[in-house]
């Protein structure tokens, strides 16, 4: 009974003693000027938000403070199966591990302060999910507080409920390691919900000795990556590599965006292998007086590459001399080089490659069937530097041959100046089809197993969806990414993967948010403009390359309102765009009064933009019906428009996405699986989101199983009886 009563009594003093007191507040606390009483309560109410989260820290202390504890020995000894650094320099690492509930990291930062991460939709704090640890200089104790960013704020305060679990911490003369794990779905408001789309990783150093202060942080940052993902690097099976790159390629400054191809001859390998991986390797350096020099942290302007397969060709020593060459500039390539099209390895800025599943792999070597492949580099050079370039990509294969030969197809919208973006647009829609007759044709009868999938747009994409259609019903999404990110475009498993049959449809789905542009954003090549791309890993290997869509050329321009072109009819313009955009044969154009309004020099290009895909067509169509639009360049029409009123976007963007389609099915050899065709939208029954119907928690902490030591029973015991106590007089207060 004695021992009760102190402990009591204990506890009250030491909840007594960590609590701020409140001084009441009366009228004449506040000056009398108005516009100074709503500074005075803003002031008590950051006040009074400081003290709460003052108040939270003082009894997580409390909850976590340990009788004994030996940092350095406590570490979790997980086998970590990622690992990236945060920041340029190493200064912050992230390792993590994750189950299907939860997710275990290790913090390892350059601090003897506090060490904050965060998980974030955008790359600010606002309404960011925050955790922030740090190890007391006293006693050698790790502390993590579970926080938030409040929604107009760029600062952190205490959540409410704890849901994240100290595993261990401790720090040197120079950094500070804390593992922590949280669950991926804490039914907490304040909380980030840690799923399959792509996160903005916040991170912040604290100054020195600043433990748990939560004062201004001194360093701090955000990169995006997908914390669900799964490890396929083999360590069982002998890999070789093969390196696929340039050499020596100059950059010239006055090239904004660039395309360079090259052709490269199979490895002489004694049977098939497998391709089962492959990384990127950029080497880019700038050129001063004509010499490289390594900047650091300098940004490469490499943008994308894809390796093609190239069919099959009878004149081998013809495509010998091609290997042998430099390569050419993307739209003066051999016509010969149409045939390599089927795509073997895609990368995109941001992705470090990828590793296929154990029981897939890509067919190399000539009794694979391919002797020689295509790389495709895309620059994006919009800083006008020259720069010498020797990137390219590693192809990992083995001799060791799995179950499946995979094959990998492209979908979604062709690249052109057809595909239009408002300006202004908070969410715009655009889509390209894989059409039925397409997947019929080609297909074989058990269908096939789609294994991943690569999204790719460019900067205004915010979201991307792979939609599959089944006759009249969509099934659930093959692929989808929520919060895209332009500069990381990782390859997607596709769990459990998915069986796709003959006679299914694709849909690629990209939503954009242009609010930042001023004037509609074409398709293209070049990073200012657009693309909506799905790169589909599955098995059995077919003869399918690519399958896409777009808007016809008749019906594109009379949804905007253009009935007729000086010189041309509309079928004679779809030629032109289906032969990539040239227009060198077009018939003599009026002098315009506006010259200046369909000009390259005065749209805000600079540098040479390459592989046009008709953008340059879109400055050189000028407009003889309606006469209301007449002697305008098309450009000058589109940049005319009055984009602000909603009631001309959302039609424009209803009668682009569910009108017509012309439908293409390109095979291997660059021949046609089913004709060119003009079709309307599918029309299937959508499937409803239904995530909110199935959660089952009520926004409620989730206590993880513990995992920290403590002395003895006992002093759990009193452990939890001081911290009951602290809350009911919390509560009280």
């Amino acid at each position: 009974m004695h021992l009760q009563v102190v402990l009591a009594l204990s506890a009250i003093l030491l909840c007594d003693a960590k609590l701020p007191r409140y001084k009441p507040s009366g009228q004449n606390d506040l000056p009398p000027n108005p516009a100074q009483n709503g500074q005075a309560m803003a002031l008590l109410q950051a006040q009074k938000k400081t003290e709460k989260t003052s108040k939270i820290i003082d009894q997580y202390k409390v909850r976590h403070r340990r009788e004994v504890f030996d940092s350095k020995s406590y570490e979790s000894s997980l086998t970590w199966a990622h690992s990236e650094r945060l920041d340029d320099n190493g200064d912050v690492i992230l390792r993590w591990v994750n189950t299907d509930s939860s997710i275990t990291f290790r913090l390892e930062a350059k601090t003897r302060g506090y060490v904050g991460l965060g998980f974030n939709s955008v790359k600010n704090m606002r309404g960011a999910d925050l955790v922030v640890a740090w190890v007391d200089d006293r006693n050698g104790n790790a502390q993590v507080l579970d926080c938030h960013g409040p929604e107009f704020e760029d600062k952190a305060e205490a959540d409410e409920v704890q849901n994240y679990e100290l595993i261990s911490g401790y720090q040197n003369d120079t950094h500070t390691t804390v593992e922590f794990r949280r669950q991926l779905d804490t039914c907490d408001k304040q909380d980030f919900v840690i799923g399959d789309d792509t996160t903005q990783i916040l991170w912040a150093l604290g100054p020195e000795g600043s433990d748990g202060q939560l004062p201004k942080h001194v360093k701090s940052g955000a990169r995006p990556l997908r914390l669900l993902q799964p490890v396929s690097k083999p360590d069982s099976i002998p890999l070789l590599h093969w390196d696929v790159r340039l050499t020596n390629l100059t950059i010239p400054q006055v090239m904004a965006t660039l395309f360079w191809c090259k052709v490269f001859k199979v490895p002489d390998l004694p049977k098939k292998h497998h391709i089962i991986g492959y990384e990127p390797l950029i080497d880019s350096r700038p050129l001063r007086n004509n010499i490289p020099v390594q900047v650091p942290n300098s940004e490469s302007p490499v943008h994308h590459m894809v390796l093609y397969e190239c069919a099959s060709d009878d004149d081998k020593h013809l495509w010998d001399s091609w290997t042998e060459g430099d390569g050419y500039f993307g739209p003066n390539r051999p016509s010969d080089w149409a045939t390599c099209a089927t795509p073997i390895a895609a990368w995109a800025v941001g992705s470090q490659g990828e590793f296929l599943p154990e029981n897939v792999g890509i067919p190399l070597g000539e009794r694979g069937g391919v002797s020689y492949y295509m790389l495709e580099v895309h620059y994006d050079n919009q800083a006008l530097h020259n720069v010498l370039d020797n990137s390219g990509i590693r192809i990992h294969y083995t001799p060791s041959l799995r179950k499946h030969d995979a094959a990998l197809l492209g979908a979604g919208i062709g690249v052109s100046a057809l595909h239009v973006i408002p300006p202004k647009q908070k969410q715009y829609r655009t889509v390209g089809i894989c059409s039925t007759e397409c997947t019929q044709e080609t297909l074989p009868e058990d269908g096939v197993n789609i294994v991943s999938v690569l999204l790719h747009a460019h900067g205004t994409a915010r979201k991307i969806s792979l939609k599959h259609v089944r006759g009249t019903q969509e099934l659930p999404r093959i692929s989808e990414e929520n919060f895209y990110d332009s500069h990381y475009q990782q390859s997607r498993i596709v769990p459990r993967g998915r069986k796709f049959m003959r006679g299914d449809t694709l849909i690629t789905e990209c939503t954009y948010d242009s609010t930042s542009r001023d004037k509609p954003i074409l398709g293209g090549y070049s990073a200012k403009q657009e693309m909506c791309l799905s790169f589909i890993l599955y098995y059995p290997r077919t003869e399918l390359a690519g399958c896409y869509s777009m808007t016809p050329v008749k019906e594109f321009f009379e949804t905007f309102g253009v009935k007729e072109f000086y010189g041309l009819n509309f079928m004679q313009v779809e030629n032109i765009f289906l032969s990539s955009g040239s227009f060198e044969n077009l018939p003599p154009q009026p002098a315009l009064e506006h010259l200046g309004e369909h000009t390259m020099s005065d749209s805000g290009e600079q540098g040479m933009q390459g592989d046009d895909q008709g953008v340059g067509l879109m400055k050189e169509l000028v407009i003889w019906e309606p006469p209301e639009f007449r002697n305008k360049s098309f450009m000058a029409h589109l940049n005319e428009m009055p984009w602000a009123e909603p009631l001309l976007t959302e039609q424009i963007e209803k009668t682009l996405y569910k009108g017509m389609h012309m439908t293409f099915c390109k095979k291997r050899d660059d021949t046609w699986g089913v004709p060119i065709q003009i079709q309307s939208y599918p029309n299937y029954n959508e499937i409803m989101n239904n995530e909110t119907a199935e959660k089952s928690c009520h926004h409620k902490s989730i206590r993880l199983p513990s995992v920290t030591k403590t002395s003895s029973a006992t002093t759990s015991v009193v452990s939890w009886t001081v911290l009951w106590l602290c809350a009911t007089l919390v509560i009280a207060r």
